[in-house]
């Protein structure tokens, strides 16, 4: 472990001293002025322990104790302090909330598995090469090229960009249908809700799409049990499914590796294992760096370059590049680069500092309003907490927000609600 990286690791005691004192003053991690805190513990200091190699300045931990505080601050706002009056009796869920979250996941999964069948079809790879192993790996090696090449890529299927936000909708209704519904069927249908991100991740070896399910599916569970009255994140169930799922993953993305590899050889695993160390956590290392070299450059902030690049480039002012950045940052592990400068670069180098931290208050203010809301009952303020925990879940990558396809996602999640609203009415509700 480099100095640097010992001196971070010192200032992460602060970080978790924060969390703590949020969570003991909030009563829950579910409360986004905890929620942030907590989930940069994890981000921010795993990298230091398994990745000691790559140098991290102790200017990223305190960076992360500063944004930590902002969040806190705005979710302090949303919230109208640190407890929230919770219902005393959570609300059973109607027949009409159960029809139409079924109805909606079943659909999602239907039209998002259409976007990859269309994709594929589109690409003239015969439907046959995508159930034959070792055609596959080669058929998404071609793929993934593809993807990255600068020039003769043609573009994705229209049909299929057009279908991709319900390959994310899915998971965002499958976490709250797994909560609502307790008959077995419905939870199956919860569960198998990530089908289109894995059919995306096998076909074009992009490991993002089952990350954006797993983050929007977690999003809606937390939210909808809140709902429910149930706070706790740290059960034995959590922590048991946690490992068990935690290890499927872990291969399953050592065979997408092997996948963008074009081989099924088991003997290059070094080489996928270090490219998987240095996704997991290279964050850091890349961030510490590019704060310093922040600081060494002339003030001109981009106004809204990245971190609207995505609705830009959808009205035609601009075109997102892969990653989002072209300068990429060495790394020690097997001589690896990244490009990861999580979603603080986007905001600082928008709107420098200040404003990046007013902007992360003002997500912290929105979690805060649809906390409240949502323990007070309120089923239509789930998108507000959603929207709170997605940003936050996606932080150690990128903004959330530069996606269309995603942006898509949460607004279909609020309209679903607002139908839901007008049709089963309002009713009062007891809080105590």
């Amino acid at each position: 472990m480099t100095p640097a990286t010992s001196a971070a690791l010192a200032c992460s005691i602060v970080l978790i001293a924060w969390a703590a004192a949020m969570r003991i003053l909030s009563g829950t991690w579910l409360q986004p002025t905890a929620f942030f805190a907590l989930w940069w513990c994890f981000a921010g200091i795993a990298p230091l322990l398994f990745a000691p190699e790559d140098p991290v300045g102790a200017n990223a931990m305190a960076w992360l104790i500063v944004a930590s505080i902002a969040v806190s601050i705005g979710a302090l706002i949303g919230n109208w302090g640190f407890k929230t009056r919770r219902i005393a009796e959570p609300p059973q869920s109607t027949d009409r909330e159960l029809t139409v979250f079924g109805i909606v996941c079943f659909a999602s999964v239907v039209l998002g598995l259409a976007s990859s069948v269309t994709f594929v079809s589109a690409s003239g790879i015969p439907l046959s090469d995508v159930f034959d192993v070792e055609k596959l790996v080669v058929v998404s090696n071609q793929l993934y090229i593809a993807r990255y090449a600068e020039t003769g890529a043609a573009p994705p299927p229209a049909l299929s960009q057009a279908l991709l936000p319900f390959v994310y909708l899915a998971p965002a209704v499958g976490g709250v249908l797994f909560v609502l519904r307790r008959e077995w069927k419905w939870k199956i249908l919860g569960l198998f809700s990530f089908l289109p991100a894995v059919a995306v991740t096998i076909l074009q070896t992009t490991k993002a799409a089952m990350l954006f399910g797993m983050i929007l599916w977690l999003s809606s569970y937390f939210a909808a049990r809140l709902r429910q009255g149930k706070l706790g994140v740290f059960t034995r169930a959590h922590l048991l499914v946690a490992l068990g799922v935690g290890a499927v993953i872990t291969i399953f993305f050592f065979g997408v590796g092997l996948a963008r590899l074009a081989t099924t050889d088991v003997r290059l695993s070094n080489v996928v294992f270090a490219k998987m160390v240095n996704a997991a956590f290279g964050h850091m290392a890349v961030l510490s760096r590019w704060l310093s070299d922040y600081w060494a450059q002339p003030f001109s902030p981009t106004l809204g370059k990245v971190t609207f690049s995505g609705p830009l480039e959808m009205l035609g002012f601009g075109k997102r590049i892969p990653g989002l950045f072209e300068n990429l940052m060495d790394l020690v592990v097997a001589g690896e680069t990244s490009n990861i400068y999580t979603a603080f670069r986007p905001l600082i180098q928008d709107f420098t500092m200040p404003g990046a931290l007013a902007i992360l208050a003002i997500v912290g203010m929105v979690g805060g309003a649809g906390f409240r809301m949502v323990a007070a009952g309120k089923l239509s303020a789930l998108p507000l907490l959603i929207i709170a925990y997605v940003t936050i879940f996606w932080t150690p990558i990128t903004w959330f927000w530069i996606y269309n396809s995603l942006t898509a996602t949460v607004v279909a999640i609020g309209l679903i609600m607002m139908f839901i609203r007008i049709w089963r009415g309002t009713r009062p509700l007891r809080t105590a």
